[in-house]
C-alpha cells in the first residue's frame, strides 16, 4: 500500500507551500489528500477542484481530528499549529511545513503549539538554533522553502502574471503591493496613490483575510477604489498564490507581510511601509502588544535587505531610487537567501517528500 499523506488546509494561502510537496509525492507513487475546511474561503472549493490529489471536507478542527483518527494516514502535514495535534494516534506522524517564510516580522512561528509535531521542515540554517532551543523534542530538517520551488524551476517564465491580458502596459516597470491584513499600511496609503504612480503598473495582492474577513471591509473599499485606475490590477480571491505576481514584479511594496522575505530571495528590491494603522488596543501604553506580535529581532535584518519608508509622502521617491539602483542591497539579499531561505534550487518539495516517504512509522517497522 502506498504511503498516505494528508495536508491540513484551514486557509487557502497555505496551498502554495503544500503543492510542490504534493506533486513530488504523487510522482513517487504516494497518496496525498487535502483536508479542507468548509467556509474557510469562498474560492476554496473552486481552487482545490483543480488539484490532482483527493480532497475531503471538514467543518472545523475537531472534525479534522476525527478524520485523522479514523483514517489513520501515515502523515498529517500542518501549515501552522493544530489545536488537537496531541490527540492524533501515534501511528500517524505529524509534520510542520510552516506557511510563511522562514523568517519574518510576526512571532507566530514560535507559537507553543509548534511543539506538537514530530518534525518541522525549516527553510535555512538561520533560525535552526532558535527553533532548537524553543522546541527541543522536535526534529528539525533543513529543506529550503517549498513555496518558491516554481520560481526556481528550470523554466519559471510561464508562471509570471500576464500584464497584457490584464490590460496593463508591458513596457512600464511593475510594482507589487502586497500588504498584510494587520497591522497594515492600506488605510494610510493615499486615496489616489495609483495616480501618483501613473507611470508604473501596480499589481495589488492583498492578504486573503483582507478579501474575506468582515472586519476588513474598509480595506476592501480602498482596494476596489484603486482598482478603477487604468494602471492597477487587483488580484481576485481565486488568485490565491503570490508567485505569479512576484515573478512579474520589479519591486515589492509591503508592510509587515512575510512576502517581503520571499520576494527578496529573488534578488529584487523591496520597500517596507512603516506607516501602519494600529487598533486602539495596540497604541500608547498598550504598544507592547505590537512588540509581542512582531519579531523585533528580525527588523535589523530587514534593514539590510530592503528600504524602510516612514510615511506615504516618501514612498514615491524611495521607489524611484530603489529601481534606479536595483543592485544596491543585492549582496545582503543573497546572504539572506542562503541563511534564511536555504537552498533555492526548486527542489525543496522533493526533499520534504523524500523525508516523508523514508520516515513514516510503516517504514520504520519494516526495518
Amino acid at each position: 500500500m502506498a504511503v498516505r499523506v494528508f495536508f491540513d488546509l484551514p486557509h487557502l494561502y497555505y496551498l502554495p507551500q503544500y503543492q510542490p510537496v504534493i506533486h513530488a509525492l504523487e510522482a513517487r507513487g504516494a497518496s496525498s489528500k487535502l483536508v479542507c475546511y468548509r467556509g474557510a474561503h469562498t474560492a476554496m472549493e473552486a481552487t482545490v477542484a483543480n488539484e490532482k490529489c483527493s480532497v475531503e471536507w471538514v467543518d472545523d478542527t475537531r472534525a479534522a481530528l476525527q478524520l485523522y483518527q479514523q483514517q489513520s494516514p501515515d502523515w498529517v502535514i500542518f501549515g501552522n499549529a493544530f489545536r488537537y495535534a496531541q490527540e492524533i494516534p501515534r501511528a500517524t506522524r505529524r509534520g510542520l511545513v510552516y506557511h510563511a517564510s522562514g523568517t519574518g516580522f510576526k512571532t507566530a512561528s514560535l507559537h507553543p503549539g509548534m511543539t506538537d509535531v514530530d518534525v518541522r521542515f525549516v527553510s535555512g540554517p538561520e533560525r535552526v538554533p532558535v527553533f532548537r532551543e524553543q522546541f527541543p523534542d522536535v526534529d528539525l530538517v533543513e529543506v529550503g522553502f517549498a513555496k518558491l520551488d516554481p520560481l526556481f524551476a528550470e523554466q519559471p517564465d510561464g508562471l509570471a502574471f500576464d500584464l497584457s491580458k490584464a490590460g496593463l502596459n508591458p513596457e512600464l516597470p511593475t510594482l507589487l503591493f502586497a500588504p498584510t491584513f494587520y497591522p497594515s499600511c492600506i488605510e494610510y496609503m493615499s486615496a489616489a496613490w495609483p495616480e501618483d504612480f501613473a507611470r508604473y503598473n501596480l499589481l495589488i495582492k492583498p492578504h486573503d483575510f483582507t478579501l474575506t474577513k468582515s472586519r476588513y471591509k474598509k480595506q476592501r473599499r480602498l482596494l476596489h477604489a484603486w482598482a478603477e485606475y487604468p494602471n492597477v490590477y487587483l488580484a481576485t480571491e481565486l488568485e490565491y498564490s503570490l508567485l505569479p505576481f512576484m515573478a512579474r514584479a520589479d519591486l515589492l511594496i509591503t508592510d509587515r507581510s512575510s512576502a517581503l522575505f520571499e520576494f527578496v530571495a529573488l534578488d529584487k528590491p523591496g520597500v517596507i511601509c512603516d506607516f501602519v494603522k494600529l487598533r486602539w488596543t495596540y497604541r500608547g501604553p498598550l504598544r507592547f502588544r505590537l512588540r509581542q506580535r512582531m519579531a523585533s529581532s528580525r527588523e535589523p535584518f530587514a534593514d539590510d535587505i530592503c528600504v524602510r519608508v516612514p510615511h506615504y509622502r516618501a514612498l514615491f521617491e524611495t521607489v524611484e531610487r530603489a529601481l534606479a539602483n536595483p543592485g544596491e542591497k543585492s549582496a545582503a539579499r543573497r546572504l539572506y537567501r542562503d541563511r534564511v531561505m536555504g537552498a533555492c534550487d526548486g527542489k525543496a518539495g522533493e526533499r520534504i517528500a523524500e523525508y516523508l516517504l523514508n520516515h513514516s512509522n510503516r517504514v520504520a517497522q519494516s526495518h
